[in-house]
């Protein structure tokens, strides 16, 4: 166990008398932050996969192919990144995200076009990913999130 592990850091702007304080070590200060941050993401971003992972085994998806377990992977190291992201921290995952994703905004609305041809270097044909009902769920939610995902190709259903 570290030295550390029972360290929280108190919000340096509420310190009244800084007299009293003693003196940090700015390089000790940073890399306690990172290792809390690192803890923090490391531990919700788990906390969400099982989350997942526990809707996908209601849902009567098959977990233990193969497959699925890349498919999840991937999602969740995407998670990873966008978690990281709102700290300031980077991970690979953003890089994958800032080559593939084009977000264009129309008024208030928010569109992010996923652009799979940037990585894996094939054409797919823009389709209707979705039926129409759940259109107009994903437009209902968009509506009140401000966001709208537009993949650019429609999966195979026929597997």
């Amino acid at each position: 166990m570290d030295k550390n592990d029972n360290v929280v850091l108190f919000p340096l702007n509420r310190i009244q008398n800084k007299d009293n304080t003693g003196q940090t070590d700015p390089k000790e200060h940073a890399k306690l932050v990172e290792q809390q941050t690192k803890e923090f993401v490391e531990g919700n971003v788990d906390d969400i996969a099982y989350t997942l992972l526990d809707k996908f085994v209601a849902m009567g998806i098959r977990t233990d192919k193969l497959t699925f377990t890349a498919d999840l992977a991937l999602a969740i190291d995407a998670i990873r990144g966008l978690v990281y992201r709102d700290f300031s921290k980077t991970h690979p995952a953003q890089q994958l995200a800032d080559k593939m994703v084009s977000i264009t905004q129309k008024g208030k609305q928010k569109i992010a076009r996923l652009n799979y041809n940037e990585v894996l270097g094939v054409n797919h044909k823009p389709h209707r990913p979705l039926s129409r009902d759940i259109e107009d769920e994903v437009r209902d939610l968009s509506d009140m999130a401000d966001i709208q995902f537009t993949p650019d190709f429609e999966p195979d259903n026929d597997k």
